[in-house]
């Protein structure tokens, strides 16, 4: 699969791309959702979010997924929109895959809530408006949204070519906008809502070696800010979680690590995230996904009605040596 010109920004990366769902992905048409969990091991869980619609892009694993478990385990029935595309051009790290996102779905299931996912590209902005419309057609309403789909970049700023920039700008950046594009209209029908975006602890200070990747994540807060401003009368917060390393395949893979240990023969993450530590206020040098998503069901909940525009760091204090 290639990615789009910047010629066509929102053409679809692969006109033969198609839904990713509930274990049946033949001749079965885009319009098909993912069946209800018949072995759900738990009853429907009766939390804040009962009876509500989360839609998460990057879904099929890391924060994506255990933000969307999260939100099922507060009651809400999901949408995992995912690339699903292990083998992307110009990303130095494998991807989530078809078998990821399935695998997503049946975990999000497994909460006693249903789950759909689709698998699509967050640079299409016609990828996302017919996700929502099919999660709006099926579950009555979109109330929180999650804009997490990103990919990561190490190495030095001379280094990136053109075709590196586009995919980390289009889908960092652009991405996150065609998100709130999409999800704007369903959230004002649902009478408000919650868009959360996912940025990182490097959009707080610079880098030199996630330059280009912190830029983005910049990029987000201030976007954020403004979506706050523009979608406030209308009922949508919109709010920003700021993480640190987190345990993820994201981070957790060779070329990553490879820049953030230099002269390291085969760096683990463990290696890295102890490296972290030994600076860190906390004596923590990564968190794991399940705590991010604490922090995302946080913008979720009732205490936060009125906050918006908001930047909440979840970086074990590192957050304490920038004045970003």
């Amino acid at each position: 699969m290639t990615h789009h010109s910047d010629a066509a920004p929102d053409r679809p990366v692969d006109p033969t791309r198609r839904l990713a769902l509930g274990g049946a992905l033949g001749a079965a048409t885009a319009a098909v959702v993912g069946a209800r969990a018949a072995n759900a091991q738990d009853a429907a869980p009766t939390g804040h979010l009962s009876g509500k619609t989360a839609f998460v892009t990057g879904g099929a694993r890391g924060i994506g997924l255990a933000s969307a478990e999260a939100m099922a385990r507060a009651g809400a029935n999901v949408v995992l929109f995912d690339i699903a595309t292990a083998d992307l051009p110009n990303v130095q790290y494998p991807l989530s895959s078809e078998a990821d996102l399935a695998t997503a779905q049946a975990a999000v299931e497994a909460h006693g809530v249903e789950c759909m996912s689709y698998q699509g590209d967050v640079r299409n902005l016609a990828d996302q408006q017919d996700a929502m419309r099919q999660a709006v057609d099926r579950f009555g309403s979109l109330d929180v949204v999650l804009a997490n789909a990103g990919v990561s970049r190490a190495g030095p700023i001379e280094d990136a070519t053109a075709d590196d920039l586009s995919i980390l700008f289009e889908t960092n950046v652009n991405g996150y906008v065609k998100t709130t594009q999409a999800a704007v209209p369903h959230l004002r029908d649902a009478g408000g809502g919650r868009i959360i975006y996912v940025s990182s602890g490097l959009a707080r200070t610079g880098n030199d070696i996630f330059g280009l990747y912190g830029s983005t994540k910049w990029a987000i807060n201030g976007f954020a800010k403004s979506a706050a401003i523009a979608y406030g009368r209308d009922g949508i917060t919109c709010n920003v979680i700021a993480p640190g390393l987190v345990n993820t395949p994201f981070a957790d893979n060779e070329a990553v690590l490879g820049y953030m240990m230099p002269g390291a023969e085969n760096p683990t993450f463990a290696e890295v995230s102890a490296a972290i530590a030994q600076g860190a206020p906390l004596g923590v040098g990564h968190l794991e996904p399940e705590e991010v998503a604490e922090s995302v069901m946080f913008f979720t909940g009732d205490a936060t009605r009125t906050m918006t525009g908001e930047v909440l760091d979840v970086s074990y204090g590192s957050a304490a040596t920038s004045i970003g």
